[in-house]
This record gives C-alpha cells, structure tokens and sequence, in this order.
C-alpha cells in the first residue's frame, strides 16, 4: 500500500478540494401562481407545470403538508 512521503499542507488539499462545494439551488417564479420553484418541474404549490394541471389539491387542505 502506497503511503505519502510529506505531509499534505492545509492550502494543498483545500485546492484539491475547492471544485466539491455544493452549488445553490436555482428557484424560478411560477407563472401561474408566482411561488418560487425549481425549474423544469411541476409546482408544489398550484400543480401546474406550463399551464397544465398535474396535481390537484382540495381547497380546504394546505398544499404543503
């Protein structure tokens, strides 16, 4: 089993590793109910996704829970 030499300095593995960050989650307004949504996805607020009704949800429940 290979094993290092020298000890990696805290600036050389923290370089090797500055690409893994995780990145922001992008959220787009819903045209139809103007809630923020992730892009290319069905709303989980109105049920919509370009105008077309996928999700129905009764009136007198939250559409969240």
């Amino acid at each position: 089993m290979a094993l290092p030499k020298k000890k990696m300095s805290r600036t050389r593995r923290n370089n090797r590793r500055a690409h893994e960050a995780l990145s922001k989650i992008h959220l787009v307004k819903c045209p139809d109910c103007g809630s923020a949504t992730r892009p290319h996805s069905i709303c989980p607020n109105c049920g919509k996704f370009r105008g077309v009704e996928y999700l129905k949800f009764d009136d007198n429940k939250p559409a969240n829970t």
